[in-house]
């Protein structure tokens, strides 16, 4: 789990729990940190499930708020212009410093750095992605995935001349779960693209239909330097004393591979000097 300097960190867990409510509507970052905090500090054998219960959230969302915020918390201010759907859709993602800078330099979409990484890896963008939840702070509607009647609206008019209210439908709304695949849309709602004009990687030309594969874009050197500090600024900080302990028992193929590339980079690098 990775530590933070926590606003939370006082916090009993009533006050952990409350403050988790308030931020239902506005912020999934204050509902990650709160559950982490709980599940830290409280939690004593119980699940991210018992804490979505006591806020109003499935036990999957809290999982996911939970992660970014573990992940990605001590980070997040460095990059003003992402939303939590960037970091959420990076979680798994091993170049995931890369991609977000990129993004945050460029003010890109969730789903336009999702395509620019799907082209950075050679993807062919005219194929769909596989089925993804993909949820955001409020970009998304979150809507009931259980299945409700239909019914015809001349029966609303009757029901409210017979004194009843169509009320009666709140249990079919009430769930809160994505049922759905969101997709970031351009403002005229029409087919989507990728990149923007004026990002700093060049979109595709001609529509979807006709690019089979988009070539992979070019990074300016100030862009590429950015890209490397980041990569191992990760790889250091993932060199901690048990790796270093356990490097002796690898694979005598993979320390040779290991030493020769930091090799290499420290030859590269010096050359700079």
């Amino acid at each position: 789990m990775t530590e933070h300097t926590d606003s939370t960190a006082k916090l009993t867990e009533e006050q952990l729990i409350d403050r988790a409510r308030e931020a239902l509507s506005d912020s999934s970052w204050v509902i990650g940190e709160c559950a982490a905090q709980w599940t830290k500090k409280y939690a004593k054998g119980r699940t991210d499930a018992d804490f979505g219960a006591m806020v109003g959230l499935s036990g999957d969302q809290i999982y996911q708020r939970r992660r970014v915020w573990e992940t990605f918390g001590d980070v997040k201010d460095q990059y003003a212009h992402l939303k939590w759907s960037h970091y959420y859709i990076a979680l798994t993602w091993d170049d995931a410093p890369e991609c977000l800078q990129w993004a945050e330099e460029n003010q890109a979409t969730a789903a336009e750095l999702k395509a620019w990484r799907r082209a950075v890896n050679g993807e062919d963008l005219s194929i769909s992605e596989p089925f993804e939840e993909y949820p955001t702070d409020s970009e998304v509607t979150f809507v009931s995935d259980e299945p409700i009647s239909v019914k015809d609206p001349s029966e609303y008019d009757q029901l409210e001349r017979s004194g009843l209210e169509p009320g009666s439908r709140e249990q079919s709304e009430a769930a809160a779960t994505v049922a759905g695949h969101a997709r970031d849309m351009g403002g005229s709602g029409n087919e989507y693209s990728p990149f923007r004009s004026g990002a700093a990687s060049p979109a595709p030309k001609g529509s979807g239909s006709e690019t089979a594969v988009v070539a992979k874009p070019e990074i300016t050197p100030e862009q590429a330097v950015k890209r490397i500090c980041s990569a191992v600024e990760r790889c250091h900080k993932m060199l901690t004393p048990e790796v270093q302990s356990a490097f002796s028992d690898l694979s005598p193929k993979l320390k040779k591979r290991f030493i020769k590339a930091i090799s290499e980079l420290n030859s590269a690098a010096a050359k700079l000097q």
